[in-house]
């Protein structure tokens, strides 16, 4: 019997899809990454439909790239080479909302448009990566390492415990997760203990994979109660490195929720509510670089709070760095100070263009984590690329996130261009190659390889690792079915 045809006596007819034009739609994605070619989208209901997908594929050979939300920027979910799409979209039941234990369990197709409303009508929210696609995957995020803005995580991941279907067929649950009969009644397990139960964190295998390894089903990840009470701060700069140890001191002293650095382009993309050329009026006017700085306070004596925040606040900038202010608003944006807490709890919204591709339509992020007093280090190297290729320096967006309380920092760089220029594309792809080795000769460290052009980069430089992890590949998929061409298989 056909391929074709056991897919549609394992998950329906209905499910099997495999027009020309839906072929069209899943082979392509918002990267720079040339289209890839599927024999059909295979659109699954629950874990035991991903199960069997997976063993007739390790059965008749055949690949599968999984893929769990609407949107994809990073070409991670492109067929690379051939096989089925497995279309996780239609798993998107938000399963439990425990409030008591302050976690979710959702479906890996559960996006951020869903859960975060969900959350903030209960008075909760999910820590939220920074204006997030509302089509977005929350559990896809977390896997892939996307910083979260708030930084009272602090050193754990968003996502504790885990569902995985293996590239063998197996099923397996991380942490305490694992106990049987997880969530049902008498069961004491609750998934928030990601370590258990034995000696090791298996969920590890999984983040950043890019679904090479097994297929994620759903995930409890975490969530905080809504803040009473919070106020907005502003610190401009001429230049990033000047923001940096301001930085650095706030949050070593714990002040504020969100914390992050953003330069005039990638604001004025944010803010610019009536197209490009509201755009260049923004980004005439706005200072250079702004970190957004938010005070919050719970329940329990929150004015006090908010006063001691900022007390605090006021007495590093004016005894370390007096010629810095924390303005309470951003000058010539009035008002901005009242939208930026709700802003910062939401994805971006359903009836807008995203605000990355509000300016041109495409835009690609060279993404890479560092220390925060590295960052200076960086700005000029990319735009000496950039330069060399003609692209005008004031349209790279920066963006620069603190995690772990300013212990490090992911740098995100935006390069906006038009997606309807093919030669252009050629350009931004060329640009985006050089760029990403030039950084990585500096010190960058890519935790999410995006593309063969980074890949290659990275994984030339770890022979070894990359020994080992095709080992754990091979148990872990024995057949090697798993999104084959992406990362190192």
């Amino acid at each position: 019997m056909a391929i074709k045809e056991q897919l549609k006596a394992l998950v329906g007819d209905a499910n099997v899809l495999d027009s020309p034009d839906i072929l069209e739609s899943y082979a392509k994605d918002n990267s720079l990454a040339k289209p890839g070619k599927s024999t059909c989208v295979v659109r699954v209901k629950d874990a035991h439909d991903v199960q069997k997908v997976i063993k007739l594929a390790n059965k008749e050979k055949f690949a599968v790239v999984p893929r769990s939300s609407g949107i994809h920027f990073y070409g991670n979910a492109l067929p690379k080479m051939g096989g089925v799409i497995l279309d996780l979209q239609n798993m998107n039941a938000i399963k439990e909302i425990d409030e008591a234990n302050l976690t979710a369990h959702v479906e890996a197709g559960v996006t951020w448009g869903q859960l975060q409303p969900a959350l903030l009508a209960k008075g909760f929210r999910c820590t939220i990566p920074l204006l997030p696609h509302a089509s977005r995957s929350v559990v896809m995020d977390w896997l892939e390492r996307e910083p979260p803005v708030v930084q009272i995580g602090e050193y754990t991941e968003p996502m504790l415990s885990m569902q995985v279907i293996w590239g063998s067929g197996e099923e397996f649950v991380t942490g305490d997760a694992a106990y049987n009969h997880f969530r049902q009644p008498g069961c004491l397990a609750d998934g928030i203990v990601p370590q258990g139960p034995g000696p090791m964190s298996f969920d590890r295998f999984i983040h950043g994979a890019q679904g090479t390894v097994g297929v994620v089903t759903w995930g409890v990840v975490q969530v905080q109660p809504l803040p009473t009470m919070n106020k907005t701060f502003f610190i401009t700069t001429d230049k990033a490195e000047d923001a940096i140890e301001p930085m650095y001191k706030i949050l070593r002293r714990r002040i504020g929720y969100e914390c992050l650095l953003l330069n005039n382009i990638d604001l004025a993309a944010i803010l610019a509510e009536k197209g490009p050329g509201q755009f260049d009026e923004l980004r005439a006017i706005l200072p250079p670089w702004t970190v957004i700085l938010v005070l919050g306070a719970m329940n329990y004596r929150p004015e006090e709070r908010i006063a001691y925040q900022e007390e605090a606040l006021k007495d590093i900038l004016m005894n370390g760095f007096p010629g810095l202010e924390a303005r309470e608003n951003l000058p010539g944006v009035p008002g901005f100070e009242k939208k930026v807490p709700e802003m910062l709890l939401r994805p971006w919204p359903k009836d807008k263009t995203y605000w990355k591709h509000a300016y041109k339509g495409g835009c690609v992020d060279l993404i890479f984590a560092s220390s925060l007093d590295w960052v200076e280090r960086f700005i000029p190297v990319v735009n000496e690329v950039a330069a060399k290729y003609q692209y005008p320096l004031g349209d790279i967006g920066c963006y620069i996130q603190p995690i772990e309380n300013g212990r490090a920092c992911q740098l995100d760089f935006s390069f906006f261009y038009n997606p309807q220029d093919e030669a252009e594309k050629e350009r931004m792809r060329a640009l985006y190659a050089e760029a990403a080795s030039a950084v990585l000769d500096c010190g960058a460290w890519f935790t999410r390889p995006y593309g063969s052009a980074v890949t290659n980069l990275v994984y030339k430089k770890y022979a070894q690792y990359v020994a080992t992890v095709k080992r754990v590949k091979k148990y872990l998929d024995p057949n090697y079915v798993m999104n084959p061409g992406a990362l190192c298989f």
